[in-house]
């Protein structure tokens, strides 16, 4: 009888016995669901003393963390910023001096006295030669240029406080300086100190030397740079000596909490100022008060960082930022003990107000535990006698069916639910052997679809690397040609791309560029790129001009290109031994010129259409020379075209301060600095394009 009922008649005449004692039940649901919710308190009473703790914990070390990591970025920003003041003066004081050897003959210059013959105090002038150079006509005259250096050295000197002198060291044997001191020592020759041979290992940039205590006890730096004639020959070097007494008087004052404290170390991490180095058993070497490998690693490859480490025997936390002038790096520490102290304080309140609460609970629990016990126990007679009569033809069914279920979902799609009822629970089971053929069915379709992308994926990556293959990828490309430089990268936007570059060459004496778009992305694309390569290395072997060329290649790429794609390519042959070519534009990209000592700018003419857009296409073809320290750079559209999550484009303007960051590097880091700022413009927007690129630095020959 109970067989075929419908579940739902079968809850109801449950629910019908049930309300018979409906008002005993009350009790006892009422003391369970007490008993769950004093638990519940319990356990939550519990969780809320950890969590709170911990987020205490946590929100302390992240305002520990932030404090630290302003305060080292704050001090080492000031500390540069004063640096880099100094950098100025030095780099502003080697080229003032170079611009008057360079004009000497507009400056007369004046009788300079020798350093004994000077006033104490007295920022000055003075000369001296060293010991075996003889005082000739052109050791004169170039005495009087340097005299000239006052007018520029004086007011660096009465407005820089960090400064003590500002001095010249000449390959002629000259030692000049601008100090107010007039201290003098004959056997000194500037050409053997340190300062003057690494300014000379590294021309025309300025040198910054390690630290080092003077005479008069100053903590001081020295920075140096060379300078040359009219003729580029390098005459001399210009340095100053910068006191660090300042910068380390202010880190020293700085107080973080009770255990807390600064610090700045060298390049090589050795202590330049700490609160003990005035002591005499103090050890200068960091890595003699930690033993963290992995933070000092972090140390030297970091620019700036937090991390939490032993220091000086307990764990602390040492935030850092390094100076981009010296190399140095700034420190702040703080024991974690100290920080996390007032959270440890908090969770032990917590936990004794906690453990009263549970007591006082735990006695009116027991007190209303007597009074259910009565009533629970007349509840339990009359609802088990009821409940053994029908639950049994409520659970039997739903217990198969899970059991049938449960074998199904392990995957024996073989088994069927047998189907004992009419019932809902029949019903169910019914549909589940329905489910399961098309369960079956879908898992074939699955396996199918998956080995046929595994297949195209496969196919795409051998694609992609035969694409690669065909483009240059060892670098220098003609290792024996010393008149000139090349370096190309090609970053397809999908697993194959249509953009391609060339560099080849058509003689002894000719050199052939190619940098060039196909339209559309993908297989089509990359496809149609390599007939365009190939077609155009074969016509500009034969001799002809770059005009000639895209003309006999357009006329091929038409025939049959049902597709409609088209390439828009820059070519150019260029003369080796006089740097003269030819370039045809045909629908591309501007390219990007550098004269020597000059900026780079966009080379803009009128296009000729895009190549296999039209039979009988003429191309239009201009001249151009490349001297000795020109630079040239050609590229595809998705470098200007590289779009953020702003939808903003990353255009000529960009391009131009990319390449003019570094306007003098190697093709290899001109074409990674614009890669790089691509990225950092883009974000995590994905590329749409492919992104091609060929730098050439032109050297010319030299014989």
């Amino acid at each position: 009888m109970f067989r075929n009922m419908k579940i739902s008649v079968k809850i109801l005449l449950v629910i019908i016995i049930m309300s018979l004692g409906s008002l005993l039940f009350l009790f006892g649901a009422s003391y369970y669901f007490m008993n769950n919710m004093v638990d519940e308190f319990e356990q939550t009473n519990i969780t809320l003393g950890l969590n709170s703790s911990e987020i205490s914990k946590n929100a302390l070390l992240a305002q520990a963390e932030d404090y630290l990591s302003r305060l080292v970025e704050k001090q080492a920003q000031a500390a540069n910023e004063s640096f880099y003041a100094v950098n100025r003066i030095v780099t502003q004081s080697a080229q003032y001096t170079q611009s008057l050897y360079k004009n000497n003959s507009n400056f007369i210059g004046k009788k300079m006295p020798r350093p004994d013959e000077t006033i104490l105090g007295v920022a000055c002038s003075k000369y001296f030669l060293v010991k075996g150079v003889i005082e000739t006509p052109e050791i004169t005259k170039e005495v009087n240029i340097l005299s000239n250096c006052e007018y520029m050295f004086a007011p660096f000197l009465a407005n820089n406080n960090m400064l003590d002198n500002i001095y010249i060291g000449t390959e002629s044997g000259i030692s000049y300086r601008f100090s107010r001191g007039n201290s003098y020592n004959p056997d000194y020759d500037p050409r053997k100190r340190d300062w003057y041979k690494a300014a000379m290992e590294a021309p025309d940039k300025l040198v910054w030397l390690p630290t080092y205590i003077d005479s008069y006890g100053h903590v001081c730096i020295t920075a140096a740079m060379t300078y040359r004639d009219s003729s580029g020959k390098i005459m001399g070097v210009v340095a100053s000596d910068v006191y660090l007494t300042r910068i380390i008087d202010d880190i020293m004052k700085l107080k973080i909490g009770e255990t807390g404290s600064c610090f700045v170390l060298d390049s090589d991490l050795n202590f330049i100022a700490h609160q003990e180095m005035n002591n005499s058993e103090f050890k200068s070497d960091l890595r003699e008060h930690i033993s963290d490998v992995d933070f000092i690693k972090l140390l030297k490859t970091a620019n700036v960082g937090i991390a939490e480490t032993s220091y000086e025997g307990q764990n602390s936390y040492i935030a850092f930022s390094k100076l981009n002038e010296t190399g140095w790096i700034f420190c702040a520490s703080v024991e974690t003990q100290e920080v996390i102290a007032p959270a440890v304080k908090a969770k032990a309140e917590s936990d004794e107000l906690t453990e009263i609460s549970q007591q006082q609970m735990q006695k009116w629990l027991f007190s209303i535990f007597r009074l259910f016990m009565i009533f629970f126990a007349v509840i339990g007679i009359i609802v088990i006698m009821l409940s053994f009569a029908v639950s049994g033809t409520i659970t039997r069914p739903i217990e198969e069916l899970a059991v049938s279920v449960h074998e199904v979902g392990e995957g024996n799609f073989d088994k069927k639910i047998v189907v004992k009822s009419s019932d809902e629970v029949g019903q169910l089971a019914t549909r589940f052997n329905e489910m399961q053929d098309n369960l079956r069915d879908y898992l074939e379709n699955i396996k199918r679809v998956t080995a046929e992308k595994e297949r195209i994926g496969a196919e795409l990556s051998v694609a992609t690397q035969i694409q690669a293959d065909m483009l240059p990828r060892i670098f220098p490309p003609f290792p024996d040609r010393k008149e000139f430089d090349i370096y190309a990268t090609m970053t397809p936007a999908k697993e194959v791309g249509g953009d391609f570059y060339d560099m080849f060459l058509v003689d002894d004496n000719h050199l052939a560029l190619v940098i060039a778009d196909v339209s559309g992305k993908g297989v089509p694309a990359a496809l149609f790129m390599v007939i365009a390569k190939t077609l155009i290395k074969d016509r500009a072997q034969m001799g002809v001009s770059p005009s000639e060329v895209l003309s006999l290649v357009n006329e091929q790429l038409c025939e049959g290109n049902e597709a409609e794609l088209f390439v828009t390519v820059w070519l150019a042959i260029i003369e080796i031994s006089t740097g003269k070519g030819l370039a045809v534009n045909a629908g591309h990209e501007h390219p990007a010129l550098k004269h020597k000592d000059g900026q780079w700018e966009l080379v803009q003419y009128k296009h000729s259409p895009a190549v296999a857009t039209m039979e009988g296409m003429k191309f239009k073809q201009h001249e151009f020379t490349l001297n000795p320290g020109d630079y040239l750079y050609v590229y595809t559209d998705g470098v200007t075209e590289a779009t953020n999550a702003k939808n903003e484009l990353f255009g000529n303007d960009r391009l131009l301060a990319s390449l003019n960051r570094e306007p003098n590097a190697t093709p290899n880091k001109l074409l990674k600095n614009v890669k790089e700022d691509i990225d950092s413009f883009v974000a995590d927007a994905p590329q749409f394009d492919d992104i091609t690129m060929m730098g050439i630095a032109w050297y010319g020959r030299t014989f």
